[in-house]
């Protein structure tokens, strides 16, 4: 949900001015909350918080600033891996505060129906609001706040095809509808609009080309949804190297980098992101906690694997789960599933199951266990390398 929130900051800089008739978006507004963006995106809550605050004496900033310090607050609940107890108060006080601000949104709105500023404003935020009551399992008005949220977005399209901005939000709605089990997409269809996988990648796409603000969370989910569902390494490569360049201190885009890097047989590239991790681990950088160590182990353990270094691998997959935490169980799942698909490779069908077999008595339910029931059911014989963007 993070890589949400920080879009959603980045799509509400156009906030009405008193009476909602024009917009008044000085340069002054601008500046700040385009620093708090940065900071919040880069994990330096305290900056972002204090970049936010000088919005309160600026034009607007009685909704803008408790709109954005709210999410920051969410996002840094999250990142700090508080309690589900501690996270949910943090959620239900968001939406305790985020109410009476789309309330007077859509009241603006009932005088400036037309206005495609404020219509893409209070349909990213009620967007938002989706997220967090679906979050909270409120999921009655989840759907209500989805349907406002994508008849105002659309709107926005319709009165300006050229606020590039809603194209994030939309594509994202688009490709995440798509994705729905077959079997529910009938029920669906019954109280919210269809979706479209080639419409919403269309819309990511050019959000994150053209975007004023929307550029980083659309390059953000691109290189999540490519490198996920997709499998299209390659192109989510360019993403990837955008957002980890931009925000160093991020470890999730560094990670994310160094994965896309061996999975297009870029050893060096990967090895060199993975050595900027083990450095930051060892200097004890902020958001490089010991609990990523497993987690470093697992992804040099992964390069080895795609340069074919299989004992390496295993070695390092080994020691990635000696030493699993409760926090990343996730690793050690990816860690037996990967040790099986190497012993598949190796010709050991035996060890391989073993190894999908403790990948599934792992905690939890995700990609790693899906693989592992894949390879279950037929073994794995490696696959052909597409060449990445740059032709290697």
């Amino acid at each position: 949900m993070r890589r949400l929130l920080i879009g959603v900051v980045l799509l509400s800089l156009a906030w009405p001015a008193e009476g909602g008739g024009t917009f008044a978006l000085t340069a002054e507004t601008t500046r700040a909350i385009v620093t708090g963006i940065d900071h919040a995106a880069n994990l330096d809550y305290a900056r972002a918080r204090a970049a936010f605050g000088r919005l309160q004496d600026l034009p607007g900033g009685d909704l803008l600033h408790p709109f954005l310090d709210g999410i920051v607050e969410i996002d840094e609940a999250i990142e700090a891996d508080r309690s589900e107890k501690e996270v949910a108060t943090v959620l239900d006080r968001f939406l305790t505060r985020i109410e009476p601000i789309v309330t007077r949104g859509e009241a603006l709105l009932e005088s400036s129906p037309d206005n495609p500023d404020l219509l893409l404003t209070v349909g990213v935020m009620r967007g938002f609001k989706a997220v967090v009551d679906r979050t909270r399992k409120n999921y009655l008005e989840a759907y209500r706040e989805i349907r406002a949220s994508h008849r105002h977005l659309t709107r926005t399209l319709e009165l300006d095809p050229g606020r590039v901005d809603a194209l994030w939000p939309l594509g994202l709605y688009d490709y995440s509808v798509s994705r729905v089990p077959a079997l529910l997409k009938p029920l669906v269809s019954l109280v919210l609009p269809t979706g479209d996988r080639e419409r919403g990648l269309d819309r990511l796409k050019r959000a994150a080309q053209e975007g004023t603000f929307s550029a980083v969370p659309a390059a953000v989910t691109l290189a999540r949804i490519l490198s996920g569902w997709e499998e299209e390494y390659a192109e989510a490569v360019p993403y990837a190297e955008r957002v980890a360049t931009r925000y160093p201190g991020n470890p999730e885009f560094q990670f994310l980098l160094a994965f896309l890097y061996s999975e297009t047989g870029q050893t060096r590239q990967a090895l060199s992101v993975a050595e900027t991790i083990r450095t930051a681990l060892e200097e004890h950088q902020p958001h490089y906690p010991p609990e990523f160590v497993p987690r470093y182990l697992q992804l040099r353990g992964k390069i080895a694997m795609d340069a074919g270094l299989h004992e390496e691998a295993l070695a390092l997959f080994r020691d990635a789960i000696e030493r699993r935490n409760a926090k990343l169980e996730w690793i050690t799942a990816w860690a037996h599933t990967r040790t099986g698909m190497i012993y598949d490779l190796q010709g050991d069908r035996d060890k391989a199951v073993a190894s999908y077999q403790r990948a599934l008595e792992v905690e939890g339910r995700g990609l790693a266990h899906e693989t592992a029931e894949r390879y279950l059911a037929e073994p794995y014989r490696g696959r052909a390398r597409r060449p990445d963007s740059r032709g290697r």
